[in-house]
């Protein structure tokens, strides 16, 4: 995160805590040190080696408080990392030639989720894993929240393509960003795998949906 991006932030929680009462306060605040406790020894220690008895101690939390924001140490991770994937997602979104052909906007939007996930892959593994099953109302909330936010953009730009004439196949807007979300989740999951390289990754990712396009 850069520093600008940090100040922001910052800024933000202030405003935040400066608007709750003293209660929330509390709330929010831990809930804060229980996240920032579980990203540090889930980056430093790794997912399958850090305990839920591991996170509380490094937040200063009770085990029992612990599970009044987090069911389990699966929620906890995608909790952790939802917030960076939402982040990714909008400046994905916001690197985007606006008036590039479709397939390019794609895969500039495509690219910063690849770039995201390449920088530590084993992490990545764990964490599409957990978005994949929705098991707890937690997780359930956190997934469906970044799904909407992936599928609203791809929903933004082939619509604004139709509407420049920049695409002409006939496909409904919402089944033409399932399906290119699709392909590269699939292609994705052969990368993160070892199935292929991240150049054959890119080039599967671009002629799929090429094909998808024409």
């Amino acid at each position: 995160m850069s520093k600008d991006n940090m100040v922001g932030r910052l800024e933000q929680e202030d405003t935040e805590l400066a608007s709750m009462g003293l209660r929330e306060r509390k709330k929010l605040l831990r809930l804060q040190r229980i996240v920032a406790a579980a990203r540090e020894l889930f980056i430093n220690k790794g997912f399958n080696t850090t305990t839920i008895q591991d996170i509380a101690v490094e937040a200063d939390v009770g085990l029992g408080t612990l599970y009044l924001y987090a069911k389990s140490k699966e929620d906890l991770l995608v909790m952790v990392f939802k917030d960076d994937i939402l982040k990714m997602i909008e400046t994905s979104y916001a690197s985007i030639p606006a008036d590039a052909p479709l397939l390019d906007q794609l895969m500039v939007f495509f690219e910063g989720h690849i770039s995201y996930h390449t920088h530590d892959q084993a992490l990545s593994r764990t964490v599409l894993k957990e978005l994949s099953f929705s098991t707890t109302e937690q997780r359930r909330q956190d997934i469906d929240q970044i799904m909407h936010s992936t599928y609203s953009k791809l929903m933004k730009l082939i619509e604004r393509a139709r509407r420049d004439k920049r695409v002409t196949k006939e496909m409904y807007t919402g089944t033409m960003a399932w399906s290119s979300f699709a392909l590269y989740y699939h292609l994705l999951q052969g990368y993160l795998c070892g199935f292929h390289t991240e150049d054959e990754f890119r080039k599967s990712l671009h002629n799929a949906l090429f094909a998808l396009l024409s």
